[in-house]
């Protein structure tokens, strides 16, 4: 679990931010937490100022979202998940078209960055394998020359890490995100705009196909215990079924 360096609670702010947003995007702390100010104040030897800070930081980004009198980590239903894809697609289609006409020299970098991604599974350092997932569509991203998609794609960075995090139980999921991103480089290769916006169509669009079923989700109004998730307690663990 991360710990923070010793210093001030303002010093301490943006790194429990960062330190709470990676919890998040790793899936360490599960969608569906409860996050307590007093609590995590405790966790991470702070006041309560620099939590709320950080909360409404990570409100911000859709990372989490009130729940009652609390916080807890956002846990996106079927259909929020599919209106995120959508608006992936849109953009990252038109990202990748762009890229093929105004920087095809980009698929070297894109080779490098899937061969990484081959050797952090292979070392079971899935942390590093998302990181490289993220870091492959925003250089394709970069690639097509628009500052405007750019900064789209980068707000939806962290939602976007958070939903491959929950991609990982889906079966050979890791060996099917390797191959689309062959696939879109391929095409890339190629210079042909047009296959290659259709693979990554595909690759956006399995996200929803393939995904199992959800339980579905309590209500800000049945209360903190109908979290069937659990409660961030100060020693870090969640412990399901605690109020």
């Amino acid at each position: 679990m991360a710990t923070l360096p010793a210093g001030t609670d303002t010093a301490r702010s943006p790194d429990l931010y960062t330190a709470m947003k990676a919890e998040i995007v790793s899936l360490r702390l599960a969608p569906g937490t409860q996050l307590q100010e007093v609590a995590l104040g405790q966790r991470f030897g702070v006041s309560r100022t620099p939590v709320r800070e950080a909360l409404q930081g990570l409100l911000h980004d859709g990372l989490v979202e009130r729940f009652g009198r609390f916080y807890r980590v956002i846990r996106m239903t079927e259909a929020e998940i599919r209106d995120f894809c959508e608006l992936r697609e849109a953009l990252e289609c038109m990202a990748v078209g762009l890229a093929v006409e105004r920087e095809p020299g980009c698929t070297t970098v894109l080779e490098r960055l899937i061969a990484q991604q081959e050797t952090a599974f292979a070392q079971g350092d899935l942390d590093a394998f998302h990181a490289l997932d993220g870091a492959f569509h925003l250089r394709i991203g970069q690639g097509a020359g628009n500052a405007a998609l750019l900064r789209q794609m980068e707000m939806l960075h962290d939602k976007a890490t958070l939903v491959r995090a929950m991609e990982g139980s889906r079966p050979h999921w890791a060996g099917r995100v390797v191959a689309e991103h062959c696939r879109i480089l391929d095409a890339m290769r190629r210079r042909e705009a047009d296959i290659a916006a259709a693979e990554m169509r595909y690759h956006i669009r399995s996200v929803v196909m393939l995904r199992p079923r959800q339980a579905p989700l309590p209500s800000p109004e049945d209360g903190p215990e109908a979290s069937p998730e659990g409660t961030l307690q100060a020693s870090g663990a969640v412990h399901p079924g605690l109020p």
